[in-house]
C-alpha cells in the first residue's frame, strides 16, 4: 500500500481533518451568515496545514509518484 498512499499518515490524517472542518463549516451554512469568520478560518486551516508539511518534512522523502528530471 505504500506504493499507492505516498506520505506519512500524518499527511492523511491533516487531509481528513481539512475535509471534515470544511463540511462542518458548510454544514453549519457559515459562508452564508458569516462570511469572515468563514473565510478566517479557511486561511487558518490552510495556514497550518501547510507548516505542518513544511515541519515534519524529511529531506530525501518520497512526495510524487514519477521522479523529477535533473537536467
Amino acid at each position: 500500500m505504500k506504493a499507492v498512499f505516498l506520505g506519512r499518515p500524518l499527511y492523511w490524517l491533516l487531509w481528513a481533518v481539512i475535509v471534515g472542518g470544511l463540511y462542518l463549516l458548510g454544514a453549519l451554512r457559515l459562508h452564508t451568515r458569516d462570511f469572515n469568520l468563514f473565510i478566517l478560518i479557511v486561511l487558518a486551516l490552510a495556514a497550518a496545514s501547510v507548516l505542518v508539511v513544511v515541519w515534519t518534512y524529511r529531506k530525501g522523502e518520497r512526495i510524487t509518484r514519477e521522479p523529477f528530471d535533473e537536467d
